[in-house]
């Protein structure tokens, strides 16, 4: 074997370690924090941040040693991970208890347990290709190439773990296997080392000696960097928070994002020159589906996810392609300052996207903006004299017109003409030919420009601040509140006499406004439906009762006299939107039940409630797209069972428009010996009342005999499923089991 393919494989080998490692620690940290939306994003900010600290580890080691003096003692960088990790995947320690806030708690334990490890996976790439560059090799006059196979691994680490880790191995194999996997990378290392007889060929710059890369330069590969991030989070975001939130769909587009790298830092880079007209119709392609969200309509799902991929691989090839072409070419001294900075553009753009955004903003504005920044970059790049910066004043006069003309059509196409298709008062069905009113000119007037990357860009961004109105305009002044933190964004609005809430793509409730039926408790939570019927029932005394997820509070509306209602919720923004702006916590309250609230994680949180001290405990968190898996493990269900003591009811909401959860919930339950009944009202008959899905868990038989006899609630033992622990889950395996059930139903 040649030992280039040595090089290949350690850095393909320690890059799909690296991002094996991501998935792997967001789900062992799942049972410890409520969220995965935060934790995933803390965690990708957290591993881009070691990235950057292991680039900059290595580009001063170089500076300060050399290449073959340091390689002695990168032995010890390599080697200190073996004395430093637990054969336990994550040992929180001290760091669960106290008042930290969540990211600094998480960052905190990911440090602690993996930060060495994953550090001296950091600095591989770049270690080897450096290491590359001293050698005897033909191959070292390209170093370039081991990055295209770095983010080949980085690719496959990712889509290799839901379908192929996950599914088949528990955390502690999972991390035993990765173990194994880490001694190999530094096996490889032993084949790769510069000799001594190669230390003539390095180059260490003297003191005072210039690199030869100029300020713009350097900033290009910044924002190249940071641009192709920015649009990876925003996709996500968009994908996850508007489309569908299923767990794969977080590392699709991280996926396709370093597909871009791998062709465009390969020994011969496919970055053809007629891609820059792709890019302009994949950008105008993203702002024509921005409006279809603004405008509250949507592509069939598989469709838009496409779509979004088409969008997000023709810009990041495009940056990564510009990235290749100003490259350094004195790879002696700029090649570690190359991907250092490629490093910090990479987490400037994720902080803005993932942790500042969301914070200045209640929409997702990071997807538009994302793109006028790739297009602005892409500008830079373009290597000639653009007509709206030309010398000649007629040049000017006649860019500036292109980009006011254009601008204006494109603002008034997606403002003045809702508005007045609003006022004309349009239909539901009629919304497609509003979509296609007001998509037809903007598509026009940005391929007017097309080609004149800062006419385009400057239209671009008129038209990204034109549709921050357009959602607002087209619900007629009926959006009552709109709330956007890091677990999501909650929208609020009225539609005909009912309120509803959403929650990214979930419907958490609604309720009339006004009318005999203000304050029925409607959708899910109906009292034709399992939930509603039960709580109603005079089969069944509640004096203590426990709900995890608040949604719109309606099942607190079956509370009264006596009794206590106790609401877990993680998100403290979700309470006042309850509190404000529904009523079925009022009415809990007139009717003489004592509500109350504790914030955080559920499962935490009952930790600290008495063993017994409940009658029923409701957890209802389970109907979006990205469920939490740590709510729904053995160890969580035990948890259940120590707050509702030997007589109590678990009754768990399992309506899901992606994932098949009843098995698991039966074979948990099987564990922990819990009877099991369900039941659902698909073939309901009332308007207010939605199809849903229900389980009850208990250890008391007769309570079960009780729900099977005189409530319709059945028994099924059929379901065979691999118990889901804090070490184990498989997702995937739940949106195949509902495809192939929504398939057989066709």
């Amino acid at each position: 074997m040649s030992r280039i393919w040595v090089y290949q494989i350690a850095v393909f080998l320690s890059a799909f370690l690296f991002f094996q490692i991501q998935p792997m620690t967001s789900s062992a940290l799942l049972p410890l924090f409520g969220g995965s939306y935060l934790v995933w994003g803390v965690c990708m900010v957290f591993y881009q941040a070691v990235l950057l600290l292991g680039y900059l580890y290595v580009h001063s080691v170089h500076r300060w040693l050399g290449v073959v003096r340091y390689s002695r003692l990168h032995w010890i960088l390599l080697l200190l991970p073996l004395l430093a990790v637990s054969s336990r995947f994550i040992m929180p320690g001290e760091w669960m208890t106290g008042t930290r806030p969540l990211a600094v708690s998480i960052v905190g334990i990911l440090a602690l347990t993996v930060g060495v490890p994953v550090f001296a996976l950091s600095t591989t790439s770049l270690m080897l290709q450096k290491w590359l560059l001293s050698s005897d090799l033909a191959e070292r006059t390209n170093p370039y190439v081991l990055y295209s196979g770095s983010n080949l691994g980085s690719m496959l680490g990712l889509l290799t773990y839901p379908v192929l880790v996950e599914p088949f191995l528990t955390l502690e194999s999972q991390w035993h296997a990765w173990l194994a996997g880490y001694l190999c990378v530094v096996g490889m290392h032993a084949f790769c080392m510069p000799s001594r007889k190669n230390e003539e060929r390095e180059s260490v710059p003297a003191a005072g000696t210039g690199s030869g890369l100029t300020s713009g330069q350097v900033t290009l590969w910044f924002l190249l960097s940071a641009a192709g991030t920015a649009l990876l989070l925003a996709v996500t975001n968009v994908i996850t928070l508007d489309l569908a939130s299923i767990p794969f769909l977080w590392i699709l587009p991280l996926s396709v994002y370093l597909f871009a790298y791998v062709l465009t830092f390969k020994q011969k880079a496919w970055y053809p020159a007629w891609w820059s007209g792709v890019v302009y119709w994949a950008v105008i392609l993203g702002i024509l589906l921005h409006i279809t969200i603004q405008l509250r309509m949507t592509f069939p799902v598989p469709v838009s996810i496409l779509l979004y991929m088409f969008i997000l691989f023709s810009v990041c090839l495009a940056c990564s392609g510009e990235l290749i072409r100003s490259k350094p070419a004195d790879t002696d001294r700029n090649l570690t300052t190359f991907y250092l900075v490629l490093a910090a553009g990479g987490l400037a753009g994720s902080l803005v996207v993932a942790w500042i955004i969301p914070l200045v903003s209640k929409s997702l504005v990071e997807f538009p903006l994302a793109l006028v920044a790739a297009m602005l970059t892409l500008a830079l790049c373009a290597g000639r004299v653009d007509p709206v910066v030309s010398t000649g004043p007629k040049q000017n006069a006649r860019a500036a017109a292109n980009v006011i003309l254009c601008g204006t059509i494109s603002a008034l196409s997606v403002t003045l003409l809702p508005w007045l298709a609003v006022r004309l008062g349009l239909t539901a069905a009629e919304k497609p030919l509003l979509l296609i009113i007001a998509a037809l000119p903007v598509a026009f007037a940005a391929r007017w420009v097309a080609g004149k990357p800062w006419q385009f860009a400057a239209v671009l961004a008129i038209t990204a601040v034109s549709l921050t109105f357009t959602e607002d305009i087209v619900s007629g002044g009926k959006g009552i509140r709109r709330v956007r933190n890091f677990y999501g964004i909650y929208k609020l609005y009225d539609s005909e006499n009912m309120r509803y809430l959403q929650h990214g793509t979930t419907l958490h409730g609604r309720q009339y406004i006004t009318g005999p039926k203000a304050g029925v408790p409607l959708s899910y939570f109906h009292k034709s439906g399992p939930a509603g019927g039960l709580l109603s029932s005079t089969n069944f005394t509640f004096r203590n009762i426990g709900m995890i997820g608040l949604g719109t509070g309606a099942l607190a509306a079956y509370a009264g006299e006596g009794q206590t209602f106790k609401v877990f919720e993680l998100d403290p923004d979700n309470i006042p939107i309850a509190e404000n702006n529904f009523i079925y916590l009022k009415i809990a309250r007139e009717h003489g039940a004592d509500v109350s609230f504790v914030t955080g994680d559920g499962r935490i949180s009952l930790r600290r409630q008495k063993e017994g001290s409940l009658d029923l405990l409701v957890i209802d968190a389970f109907n979006s797209g990205s469920i939490p898996v740590h709510l729904l493990t053995v160890e969580a269900l035990w948890e259940y069972f120590r707050v509702l003591g030997k007589d109590g009811l678990l009754l768990m909401h399992i309506s899901n428009r992606f994932m098949d959860l009843a098995p698991v919930v039966y074979s948990n339950a099987r564990m922990l010996g819990a009877g099991v009944c369900e039941k659902t009202n698909a073939g309901n008959v009332d308007p207010d009342a939605q199809g849903t899905q229900w389980v009850v868990l208990c250890h008391d038989p007769g309570k079960i005999d009780l729900l099977v006899q005189k409530m319709g609630w059945v028994v099924k033992s059929d379901s065979q499923c691999r118990p889901w622990t804090d070490g184990y889950s498989n997702v995937l395996g739940a949106v195949l089991r509902f495809s192939m059930g929504s398939f057989r139903s066709l």
